[in-house]
């Protein structure tokens, strides 16, 4: 074989590649961005909601609704719908249509917002995104690290993961503190908070505005690894 034409089997494959790359991060926007609208559209109708539970066909990858649900401060859960019912607040069918389409793809950016609600069961729990995807971060990271400002997080994997932690040091006006390593022994936080946190970091890197404004690319082009800029509690 020629060195021109193993040339333009690589200059295929790179075109290839990057056509690729664009597809899949056009398809999460997409996907994030429907989870977005059906999100809306339960607010305006019940404010209160904080998560609602389906059940999806793994083989068809439909799913059927079934209840919202709204969580209390102290951590209590009210049922505020049932979704087996009809409402005229909400075309129901119509919502469960927009939901299947953005949970159709077994590696769709929504399934980020997705948990299981018990095992060996095909019913699941889909958290509604909050307004401020950063803000929520930042109150996650520093109920555990009250003056953190920056997350390293690694997308290579599904889910994502933070690798570090940066605080402010608070003893020197403008300086930071090294970063803390999240370790195997001495994870940063609880194993439901870096769920969250790797959940919606997902859900920011799959929406261009909010990657431009939260996200700094580190390591390689394609982005796999970033800084997590965290917004100060002003912002919040």
């Amino acid at each position: 074989m020629t060195d021109r034409r193993l040339n333009a089997i690589a200059a295929t494959l790179h075109h290839r590649n990057v056509a690729v790359t664009a597809f899949n991060k056009v398809q999460a926007q997409y996907e994030i961005a429907v989870l977005d609208h059906v999100s809306a559209r339960i607010r305006a109708a019940f404010p209160d909601t904080t998560h609602l539970t389906f059940v999806h066909y793994s083989r068809s990858r439909e799913l059927d609704l079934r209840g919202f649900f709204t969580t209390g401060p102290d951590g209590t859960q009210r049922q505020i719908l049932d979704a087996t019912a009809s409402t005229p607040a909400l075309d129901l069918d119509e919502l469960a249509d927009d939901l299947t389409d953005a949970l159709a793809g077994l590696n769709s950016a929504a399934w980020s917002a997705v948990r299981p609600e018990s095992a060996g069961e095909a019913q699941w729990v889909l958290d509604l995104p909050p307004y401020d995807r950063a803000g929520r971060i930042a109150e996650l990271a520093r109920a555990h690290h009250p003056h953190a400002i920056l997350l390293t997080v690694d997308f290579t994997d599904d889910p994502a993961h933070v690798l570090d932690l940066t605080s402010a040091d608070i003893a020197e006006s403008g300086a930071t503190t090294e970063p803390i390593q999240a370790l195997p022994y001495l994870p940063l936080w609880p194993v439901e908070t870096e769920r969250q946190i790797a959940a919606l970091a997902a859900q920011i890197r799959a929406l261009p505005h909010l990657r431009a404004q939260h996200l700094l690319p580190i390591d390689t082009p394609e982005g796999r690894k970033a800084i997590l800029v965290l917004p100060t509690p002003t912002q919040i």
